[in-house]
C-alpha cells in the first residue's frame, strides 16, 4: 500500500469520515470513492470496517501484527475474553496435536544425546554440574 492509501486508511480506523479526510489529504472528496475502493481491492475486504480489522491483522496500522490462525492467536482470543474463530481453533488443534505427538516420541524414545536409566529417570553423568551435585561440599562423594 502506498503512504497515501495507509493514511486515509488510519484516518478512516479513527472514524474520520470521506469527507474529513479528504481535507486532510488535501484532495477532493469525489476521489476519496476512488482510492477507497483500491484499498479494499489490496486488502481483499468488502467494506471499511473489514479493511480496518485486516490492515490491524497484518500489522499496517499500529505496526503490531496479530497471531491468527494458530496457537498464539488461539491464546490471544482466549486473553482478550473471546470465543477463538475457526481459524484459530484449527491451528490450536494442530499444535495439540504436534505436542502429543513430541510427548509420545519422547515417552517412547527419550529426547537425543540423554540417555535414560532402567527406572526412567535421565542419567545426568557427563551433564553440566553433575560433578558438583554428585559430591558434597567437602568435594567427598556423597551417599
Amino acid at each position: 500500500m502506498t503512504p497515501h492509501q495507509l493514511t486515509a486508511l488510519n484516518l478512516a480506523s479513527t472514524g474520520h469520515t470521506h469527507k474529513e479526510i479528504a481535507r486532510e489529504l488535501g484532495i477532493d472528496e469525489k476521489s476519496i470513492g476512488k482510492l477507497m475502493t483500491e484499498i479494499f481491492r489490496k486488502l481483499g475486504a468488502k467494506s471499511m470496517p473489514h479493511a480496518v480489522l485486516l490492515a490491524c491483522r497484518a500489522g499496517l496500522l499500529d505496526g503490531k501484527p496479530q497471531r491468527h490462525g494458530d496457537h498464539a492467536g488461539f491464546a490471544a482470543h482466549r486473553y482478550r475474553g473471546e470465543e477463538p474463530c475457526d481459524d484459530c481453533w484449527a491451528g490450536e488443534r494442530t499444535y495439540r496435536a504436534e505436542q502429543r505427538q513430541r510427548r509420545r516420541q519422547e515417552a517412547a524414545g527419550g529426547p537425543q544425546g540423554a540417555p535414560k536409566a532402567a527406572n526412567g529417570a535421565r542419567d545426568v553423568r557427563g551433564a553440566p554440574g553433575a560433578a558438583e551435585r554428585r559430591t558434597g561440599a567437602r568435594g567427598e562423594a556423597a551417599a
